[in-house]
């Protein structure tokens, strides 16, 4: 019930204060040490309900939606300056206005892997520990002289789903396409496809992916411990992101999960106890 009452006042708020929207609407359950959920681009809050489920009972599990979703969802226009540190920022506001002060745990997939990682740079003193499950951070690969051609197609993709584009079929196949090898079949026969279409809007916004620079000043001050993971079976740039992110943190570990870039959402079951395991060996407590 907290959890549900939770969601509740904070989606009216959002409502009541969209002009100025400065925090995000969240999902609430359980008591304890504060982990915090930041789900991939074109997810939401529901991709891990799941992990909530088998944390609650110790932890106070936070679930946060991403402006672009909540915007698209909506049927509301993303603000044209709309950035990476816009959302970094809402989550210092609604940590804020949830009266949280002690460090969290903080989790993010994918694009909220990005978010999650300018939040704990900018943050450190608001951080126990960081996973980032990857967070398409290609910057780090043009620096460290291992930028593919792979990540050049994604990133010349993406740069088309500015915070104003309308999406087209073409867009979304092209997308999909670069995400999951569709080489042998047709995207569109996807089990997934009817829902991409219906959720198109919320690749708005994701233009600013690729525009993202990493401040490695404030990486290589960063000692708070981070876990990178990785699916078995994920596409070669994330590999290669979380491969250069495991050496450039001072203090990072690795861990992997069965299955490709969406694995974090399939296996809670596995994921839990992993990440119980890295907060308990490299924290005081939780």
């Amino acid at each position: 019930m907290k959890g549900i009452l939770t969601f509740l006042l904070f989606s009216f708020s959002q409502l009541v204060g969209q002009a100025q929207a400065k925090t995000k609407q969240v999902f609430i359950e359980g008591s304890g040490q504060p982990i915090v959920f930041l789900h991939g681009g074109t997810f939401d809050y529901t991709a891990f309900a799941a992990h909530a489920r088998l944390l609650s009972d110790t932890f106070t599990v936070i679930r946060m939606l991403q402006f672009n979703v909540q915007y698209a969802d909506a049927g509301w226009t993303l603000p044209i300056d709309y950035s990476v540190s816009m959302e970094s920022d809402a989550i210092k506001a609604t940590l804020d206005s949830l009266h949280i002060t002690t460090p969290i745990i903080l989790i993010g997939h994918s694009y909220g892997g990005v978010i999650a990682f300018e939040f704990a740079l900018n943050h450190p003193d608001r951080i126990k520990c960081l996973v980032l499950v990857e967070p398409p951070l290609f910057d780090i690969a043009k620096r460290k002289g291992e930028y593919s051609e792979k990540m050049k197609q994604i990133d010349e993709l993406s740069k088309d789903f500015t915070p104003q584009a309308i999406v087209t079929e073409d867009m979304i196949k092209s997308f999909r396409c670069e995400m999951t090898n569709c080489d042998t079949f047709d995207i569109r026969t996807h089990p997934m496809w009817p829902k991409w279409l219906k959720q198109k809007d919320r690749l708005k916004g994701l233009s600013v992916v690729s525009a993202y620079k990493i401040d490695f000043r404030k990486l290589y001050a960063f000692s708070k411990s981070v876990l990178i993971v990785t699916g078995t079976k994920t596409i070669e740039p994330n590999k290669t992101v979380d491969k250069l992110l495991s050496r450039e943190f001072s203090n990072a570990k690795t861990g992997s999960l069965t299955g490709d870039h969406i694995a974090i959402y399939q296996n809670a079951d596995n994921f839990v106890p992993m990440l119980k395991s890295f907060v308990r060996t490299n924290s005081n407590s939780y």
